[in-house]
């Protein structure tokens, strides 16, 4: 019900890039700056709670409930804006609403399922991706054109049922409340060599990751396909890849998940300028593969930078991550775009400057060696599934 609810309520992320009239009925000059508006929202957001700790003095379903039917009230509202401004601030208010939703979908996901918490935020995170998806799904089955009359009323239900969803399911019984923000802890936290490692890589993955979505479309139609099918499917191919990977990071490690992840992702960049004239299929192959790597590092960077935290400093150092990671979007969303609009297909040269650079911030091992902070929670915890029971990972731990 969780991860449903995650695809549900994430919907309404991406809705208006399925629209072809919405500039039309917001008044704007076009729809990049309503999700550059959107990611501002998120980090706002994403800063907000942390602060507040709003998700530890309240019931965490009942903010997500709230939060996912704010998500929906400011979506369906821009099908009343006249003006680009009241377009943008809605959409700023959707950011900050989300906030609201995936970071506390990831919480309540483990409370249910602690002794499966890699592979639950595989599956959590692969929701977000078919969430982000889903209005593209939408336009293909009801053939609408891309009316925001049709889209955005879908999206805004959407998020409606997963906050009553969640409301009805509740808490999980292994919720743990932090004590909030902890500023020694965040200060324990960037002095581990580890967490800054994980940090970069984070920063680099994000770089790429919203940009490419965004650029879907336009990659999409170079390719020969301009079906909203195929859009979907590049996106969604996002979800097999986060699932994947969390199960191949219990065999492995969330570290070769994430840096194979980029590797790949940064490959599939480098060859587009070429794939691109390739065959239709062909290309679109590589496009579905792209897709399928760019966000499957997503949730093994989370495990990272937590293993590499002081216990009192995960709260601090989540949100930071998560915060400076969606602030690189927009400048990356922005910057990306124009260059498509002026390189073309060598666009994908500067998506492969993230997962490259993520790459060489990460080090070459940083994210596993050297020394770590005396109360940090062990990478190893994020190896085996049984093992993320406090009692059982001490008892493996000694036995290690």
């Amino acid at each position: 019900m969780l991860v449903a609810a995650q695809v549900l309520g994430t919907s309404v992320w991406f809705a208006p890039q399925a629209t072809d009239d919405l500039a039309e009925l917001a008044g704007s000059s076009g729809k990049a700056p309503l999700i550059l508006a959107t990611q501002a929202g998120f980090v706002a957001g994403t800063m907000i709670f942390a602060l507040s700790g709003l998700a530890d003095r309240f019931a965490a379903s009942r903010v997500f409930a709230l939060s996912a039917a704010m998500a929906s009230a400011s979506t369906a509202a821009l099908l009343l804006a006249s003006q680009p401004w009241h377009a943008g601030c809605l959409r700023f208010l959707t950011g900050i609403s989300l906030a609201g939703v995936y970071p506390l979908g990831m919480k309540l996901v483990v409370s249910w399922f602690p002794d499966k918490a890699p592979q639950a935020l595989g599956w959590l995170v692969g929701a977000l991706v078919l969430g982000t998806a889903s209005p593209w799904l939408l336009r293909a089955v009801t053939g609408s054109g891309g009316r925001a009359g049709a889209i955005i009323p879908w999206a805004s239900t959407a998020a409606l049922l997963a906050g009553l969803a969640v409301l009805v399911r509740g808490d999980g019984p292994h919720l743990k409340r932090s004590a909030g923000i902890s500023w020694r802890g965040l200060a324990g936290a960037w002095a581990s060599r580890q967490y800054r490692s994980a940090l970069g890589g984070y920063l680099g993955h994000m770089v790429e990751l919203y940009a490419f979505w965004a650029l879907v479309p336009t990659l999409a139609a170079r390719a020969g396909f301009s079906s909203p099918w195929a859009v979907f499917g590049v996106v969604a191919m996002g979800a097999a890849g986060c699932v994947l990977g969390g199960h191949l990071a219990r065999w492995t490690s969330p570290l070769a998940v994430a840096r194979f992840s980029m590797a790949c992702s940064a490959a599939c960049g480098l060859a587009w300028p070429w794939a691109s004239e390739w065959p239709p299929w062909p290309a679109m192959a590589l496009l579905a593969l792209w897709g399928s790597t760019v966000v499957a590092d997503s949730p093994q960077f989370s495990a990272l930078a937590s293993a590499a935290c002081p216990r009192d400093g995960v709260a601090a150092a989540t949100a930071l991550m998560v915060s400076l990671g969606f602030a690189v979007t927009i400048p990356a969303i922005e910057a990306m775009a124009a260059l498509e609009s002026t390189r073309g297909p060598w666009v994908g040269w500067a998506l492969a400057a993230g997962p490259i650079a993520g790459l060489a911030l990460m080090g070459t091992g940083a994210c596993e060696r050297g020394k770590r902070p005396p109360n940090a929670i062990d990478n190893r915890v994020f190896l085996n599934s049984n093992n993320l029971n406090s009692s059982k990972a001490s008892n493996n731990q000694r036995q290690l």
